[in-house]
């Protein structure tokens, strides 16, 4: 399988690889993945499904944010269903659709 990934719940973007992202969008590469049974999983996602150790949890039924997305509001912890597949797969988009600064 290749490069894929899910929508944020808070802005919409996807989690990007850090091969993806610019000094504008790095933060994009961190993210939260929320599994139905009420997990809460943190981690850097790799562009495969996995954020640091946790594998197969990014576009796998699982509720997903970037970190600074789910910060913002107000880091919750319910699942809200699996997030949406991303159109572009985290990879394949024109440069500058994602530089979006990191919220606060």
């Amino acid at each position: 399988m290749g490069m894929f990934s899910a929508e944020c719940q808070g802005c919409g973007h996807p989690l990007l690889c850090p091969a993806a992202t610019t000094a504008v969008n790095s933060w994009m590469q961190r993210g939260v993945a929320i599994a139905e049974n009420g997990s809460v999983l943190h981690g850097t996602y790799d562009g495969y499904g996995s954020l640091s150790d946790y594998e197969g949890v990014v576009g796998f039924d699982t509720t997903v944010w970037h970190q600074a997305c789910w910060e913002k509001a107000g880091s919750p912890g319910d699942y809200r269903g699996p997030s949406k597949n991303a159109s572009d797969q985290g990879w394949f988009f024109e440069p500058g659709t994602h530089d979006l600064r990191e919220p606060v």
